[in-house]
């Protein structure tokens, strides 16, 4: 396919996805983005992308299109592009506004949601993609250049959006937690980053190939360092604990999903 991207919206998911689609070989100059806040395109340019006067260019210069502007902004888009979308593919990434929402505006356009991660800026992204029973294979072409592909169904989307597309920042502070230890036992900081980045990579790759109890016990031996280092994880309940605070968060989600898709129907 001849890729002819739009980027509506170039806040740090845009600038994301822009940034791992070039990783992977995508010419910049077939990437055209809009966003109202002229510092974001100041930044597109840096990248090399085209630049567009407006979101109605973007649709007319691309045969897909992906909407990264906030929920709020999602209908106002669709209703700008109504016009003008035919036959397009229309991507929007925006939490919470449902496949039908977006499809009441863009009628005469190929809709589809996506829920992928921060990660995708580094082309190790989780990507969620639906409806599910309308695949495209140039929808799913393109995020594949930018990580893991999995299409589902809208509510396991929604759900995604909390445990995939959120999780990253929680992520971020249970490493922090790591290389402060380690910072405390001695280790100089450019190693004990560099220490916790591989250790996160590494022992999410096993978790593609072997179970959480194997990956546990190929390291623990008896009486050795791991097992204590385990026993400290259920003497203070940090499992339990964390599980409580997703679930809480998960319940705060959910209030926050039902409260939307009311506004939005």
């Amino acid at each position: 396919m001849n890729w002819n991207i739009g980027i509506i919206g170039f806040g740090r998911m845009g600038k994301a996805i822009a940034t791992g689609l070039i990783n992977k070989g995508i010419s910049s100059s077939s990437i055209i983005v809009y966003d109202k806040e002229p510092l974001a395109l100041q930044y597109a340019k840096t990248l090399g992308l085209r630049i567009a006067s407006s979101n109605i260019e973007v649709a007319f210069q691309s045969n897909i299109v992906v909407l990264a502007v906030k929920p709020n902004d999602v209908i106002r888009v669709a209703n700008e592009l109504s016009s003008i979308a035919e036959d397009r593919i229309i991507i929007s990434i925006a939490a919470l506004v449902s496949y039908k929402t977006i499809k009441n505006h863009l009628s005469k356009s190929h809709v589809y949601r996506a829920m992928p991660n921060i990660a995708v800026e580094v082309n190790s992204g989780f990507i969620a993609l639906t409806p599910h029973g309308e695949r495209d294979s140039d929808v799913e072409k393109l995020f594949q250049y930018l990580g893991d592909v999995v299409w589902v169904d809208e509510e396991t989307l929604d759900m995604l959006t909390l445990i995939s597309a959120s999780t990253p920042a929680l992520l971020a502070e249970i490493a922090d937690t790591f290389i402060l230890a380690a910072l405390k036992s001695g280790i100089p900081y450019a190693i004990a980053k560099r220490a916790i980045s591989s250790l996160f990579k590494g022992v999410g790759e096993l978790l593609n190939i072997k179970s959480l109890s194997d990956i546990r016990d190929s390291v623990i031996t008896p009486r050795g360092v791991t097992i204590r280092l385990v026993e400290k994880f259920y003497t203070y309940d940090v499992k339990s604990k964390l599980l409580e605070a997703l679930s809480h968060s998960i319940e705060e989600y959910l209030s926050i999903l039902n409260e939307t898709r009311d506004k939005y129907k």
